[in-house]
């Protein structure tokens, strides 16, 4: 499981333009989620990585422009390069209302299905067949919204030695019960769920819009792996400009993340007053003095593999 940070700014610094967006891939799929789509997302997007023909699943946090701006030409640019496959867009009725009538107005044709989800309708969680999205409302000067990514298609193990204790030789069943499948072996119904195990612990990622309040985030935060979380400004400097942002500062998620205990928190989306040499040394002290754990501030193009916990199954 990975995260691609594709913009990391608020603002507007010297060489991206509002590309607030963070992309989450997997291990044992081509499919990928997009988180947010800034301005200039699509030109960001194609010198990563990733591929406009297997983004499957798009989040959108909230309606400012610098969290949606770029999906016009994002989803435009994909039908141009022969996307066929569907792509599900998570969000605000508003921007999903704004997207159709640019569409229309532009004559704008998709080669694709683009299946809507208003996010504020979605009351449990969005499963798809390579992971799984949880919604978490959160605060901001508008409604705002984080996502819970949890991983799917992890590989099973034989648990062997039940199966064998259990008199269960090797045959074909073996093949069908690695891949999720029951099996009726004579008159006995095998299940797999009693004989196999996942290989490693299922990944989880908590990324966040726009926020102001990190403690809203707790009900959600016991099992994840990383915490993705702005960081606008220093705790000094909100106070300076006010809380009226809506934004959060580097203490407060420092703070939070601590009392947590999330293995890795990553830092995002800058005020542009901390771009250039040695702009962000400033949020990072503050955050590492309330957070003991994995820091990071992310970069434009940065990507944060998170590390796979293998299960010890007694058997």
């Amino acid at each position: 499981m990975h995260i691609h940070f594709l913009g990391t700014s608020s603002g507007v610094p010297s060489q991206t333009r509002n590309t607030s967006s963070s992309a989450i891939s997997f291990d044992k799929t081509k499919s990928w989620v997009m988180v947010d789509c800034g301005e200039a997302t699509q030109h960001q997007l194609q010198k990563s990585s990733l591929s406009f023909f297997h983004l499957d699943v798009i989040c959108i946090s909230h309606v400012h422009g610098d969290h949606c701006y770029g999906l016009p030409g994002l989803l435009s640019s994909m039908a141009m390069n022969g996307k066929k496959s569907p792509v599900h867009l998570i969000a605000p009725k508003e921007v999903i209302t704004w997207l159709h009538a640019t569409f229309n107005m532009s004559d704008t044709k998709l080669s694709f299905d683009l299946i809507t989800h208003d996010i504020c309708e979605i009351k449990e969680s969005s499963d798809f067949n390579f992971c799984n999205i949880e919604v978490i409302p959160l605060k901001h000067r508008v409604s705002s919204f984080g996502f819970k990514i949890s991983e799917k298609l992890i590989p099973k193990k034989l648990k062997i030695e039940k199966l064998t204790r259990d008199g269960i030789k090797s045959g074909p069943h073996y093949n069908k019960l690695q891949k999720g499948e029951d099996v009726l072996l004579g008159t006995q119904l095998l299940l797999s769920k009693d004989y196999t195990f996942q290989s490693w612990q299922t990944r989880r990622v908590i990324v966040c819009g726009d926020n102001e309040k990190p403690t809203l985030l707790s009900p959600w935060c016991s099992d994840i792996d990383v915490l993705v979380h702005e960081s606008t400004f220093t705790h000094t400097d909100l106070h300076k400009i006010g809380f009226h942002t809506g934004h959060s500062d580097a203490k407060r998620v420092s703070e939070f993340a601590q009392l947590q205990q999330i293995p890795t928190l990553v830092l995002t989306h800058f005020s542009v007053r901390y771009h250039g040499e040695h702009g962000l040394e400033s949020v990072r002290r503050e955050a590492k003095h309330y957070y003991s754990g994995n820091l990071i501030l992310a970069e434009d193009f940065f990507t944060f593999s998170v590390e796979k916990q293998k299960l010890q199954i007694v058997q």
